[in-house]
């Protein structure tokens, strides 16, 4: 029997932190659901914990393996493929969430009226911080039905979030392979051109920042193309709409540039246009941001590799 829900887990080297997710899946009151979980070449000892697990799991873990590391864009759009349920929930493999987390949005997807059911690509919600208290207030807006791009620019409602997705639409579009990490929101907004977010303003992932390892978190830069090509496409998204922080994304786009140059060359062509004068100052701050960088060993030079390889499934 199909799965209601697949729950794809890229990770790395977390033997330490698995285990709230294995926790969170194992307590949640609906178990109509798979965990598809793939591993990107750890090198310790996270592979024989999720064969653990395998073993004594209550519900459907699926488990792949690549021998040589992929990043992960590519590992969501594999095990997006592989995935069986109707809808995707992306779970990080630092990550917990409440027991009622799935109960709570299926039943919230079959509220959702059929109009506004057809054009949503996921539900969203908010989250908590590792110390029990949400990292922002009720979001409190007038309407339930909007799109990722406003929700984040125009409500300033841009906290990290959660989103129970429509597998059906995602597979629509596909996450960037250019690189280790190239941050989701830029999927999102592409997505957020055509489809709505229906919001369910209550908490359910407890976020965690103190991973040693987080990509997200990491004092050390890297991956410099899939940063890149974001800023451009962030900075070329706000140009119209004249955003608060387009001059300092438009700095960082800059700042990586001058790492890339020197530590990864890499032939890139983006381009951003502005006022020369604009363009001058941004440069500037983002030559000296860079210089800051290299005093405080503040890069890490792991270039980028296309893996052309699918992983192994581990039975």
């Amino acid at each position: 029997m199909r799965p209601k829900i697949s729950v794809i887990t890229p990770t790395r080297n977390r033997e330490k932190t698995l285990n709230r997710v294995f926790k969170s899946l194992s307590n949640q009151n609906y178990k109509d659901f798979e965990w598809l979980v793939c591993d990107d070449a750890s090198t310790d000892s996270t592979l024989k914990l999720l064969k653990k697990y395998k073993k004594i799991a209550k519900f459907k873990i699926r488990i792949f393996a690549f021998n040589k590391r992929a990043g992960k864009p590519t590992i969501d759009n594999y095990c997006l493929k592989r995935a069986k349920g109707d809808f995707i929930v992306f779970a990080d493999s630092d990550d917990s969430f409440k027991n009622n987390s799935f109960d709570n949005f299926i039943k919230e997807w079959n509220k959702i009226p059929n109009k506004f059911k057809v054009i949503t690509f996921a539900i969203i919600s908010r989250c908590l911080g590792s110390d029990g208290k949400p990292l922002e207030p009720k979001l409190n807006l007038k309407v339930k039905s909007i799109s990722y791009e406003d929700l984040i620019y125009k409500q300033k409602k841009d906290k990290e979030k959660w989103l129970f997705i429509n597998k059906k639409i995602l597979k629509k579009f596909k996450f960037p392979e250019i690189d280790y990490y190239v941050p989701e929101g830029l999927t999102w907004i592409k997505v957020s051109k055509k489809y709505k977010l229906w919001i369910l303003d209550n908490c359910y992932r407890i976020f965690y920042s103190d991973t040693t390892n987080s990509i997200t978190h990491s004092s050390k830069i890297n991956y410099p193309i899939g940063q890149i090509n974001a800023l451009e496409f962030f900075i070329k998204s706000k140009l119209k709409k004249k955003e608060n922080n387009f001059y300092k994304l438009l700095i960082n786009f800059y700042r990586f540039k001058f790492i890339n140059n020197i530590f990864f060359k890499y032939k890139l062509t983006n381009k951003i246009k502005t006022k020369k004068t604009f363009t001058f100052s941004a440069v500037t701050i983002g030559f000296l941001l860079f210089v800051k960088d290299l005093i405080f060993l503040n890069i890490r030079n792991e270039k980028f590799y296309k893996n052309k390889h699918e992983p192994i499934e581990i039975k």
